[in-house]
């Protein structure tokens, strides 16, 4: 079981029935589990992306509104920063507003990772990681207009992939999510928004944290 601290800061007064939540990689198993968790826990509007797994993520769409919670269904390039922000502004001409951003979108790590520095490995990084904090750094603005707060996590990779990519040798390249998203924390908190970092784990654990975090 996963340990976390649940925040009493965030949207203490908003119900979830009230909750727009966005989850980035709505189509893979981690994004699939939190998106169909937030619909059962009675969220209003669960908004899900994809990449590259359209009916994956088409057919979650069609499980959340059988749950019962409203759903959108985008395409978003989490290592593109206009895709991220065409993505946002859609959202919120559709239903208003973002309460809450779930950072769930992954790509198959090589094997061995710290062998060579590949293409793969950085498109991995690049989503793994650093498309975590670029998703998070375009959301925070979105937030901060709406004044009531809101919440932001991301999933931490194993610790196994951590300790690989500290021994490539590459300027600039993350080895840890929360060295990408930590810098955002305090202006986060100015805001009213809560970032919360998740150790690595299955989705069915991640999802019941999510769900417990946003409940809080």
């Amino acid at each position: 079981m996963l340990n976390h601290e649940p925040s009493r800061t965030f949207h203490g007064d908003v119900p979830i029935s009230e909750k727009v939540c966005l989850v980035t990689g709505g189509g893979q198993a981690r994004g699939k589990a939190i998106a169909e968790a937030l619909a059962r826990a009675g969220t209003k509007t669960v908004a899900i992306t994809y990449s590259d797994d359209r009916e994956e993520a088409h057919q979650v769409y069609v499980n959340i509104q059988t749950i019962g919670s409203g759903c959108l269904l985008a395409h978003m390039d989490v290592t593109d920063r206009p895709s991220v922000r065409q993505v946002l502004v859609w959202i919120k001409d559709q239903v208003g507003k973002i309460d809450v951003l779930v950072n769930a979108d992954t790509a198959p790590w090589p094997d061995p990772i710290d062998s060579t520095l590949t293409d793969e490995c950085v498109q991995a990084v690049n989503v793994n990681i650093s498309g975590q904090a670029l998703t998070s750094d375009e959301m925070l603005p979105f937030m901060s207009i709406q004044k009531t707060g809101g919440l932001m996590v991301g999933v931490a990779v194993e610790d196994e992939v951590m300790m690989a990519l500290k021994t490539i040798a590459e300027p600039g390249l993350p080895s840890s999510v929360a060295a990408v998203i930590s810098p955002m924390t305090a202006l986060a908190a100015s805001r009213g928004i809560t970032l919360r970092v998740l150790p690595a784990g299955r989705p069915e654990e991640l999802a019941e944290v999510v769900v417990g975090l946003v409940n809080g």
